[in-house]
């Protein structure tokens, strides 16, 4: 089997299975700081959006870099051959 295809099935998953865990983890945040009172800190951003967004940002990098991903073919190889001679 391709070690490369492996490698992206597995990486697939793991980003599947961590976004599971942010849905479910933030909607019970969230429900927390709703049945608490719903409050705000002192510039009026209430305390879940700060792990919300971090992990959200977290999880936009894992999947960009997902996304990004792809083996080097021979025309890279080449291209960048050309690059560095030219200099």
């Amino acid at each position: 089997m391709d070690e490369y295809a492996i490698k992206r099935l597995k990486r697939k998953r793991e980003l599947m299975g961590n976004l599971a865990t942010f849905v479910l983890v933030n909607a019970a945040l969230w429900l927390i700081w709703g049945i608490t009172g719903a409050h705000t800190n002192s510039d009026g951003v209430p305390w879940p959006a700060w792990i919300t967004g971090a992990w959200a940002l977290i999880l936009v990098l894992q999947a960009w870099h997902l996304a990004a991903d792809r083996p080097i073919s021979e025309s890279d190889v080449q291209a960048e051959m050309g690059r560095l001679h030219r200099h």
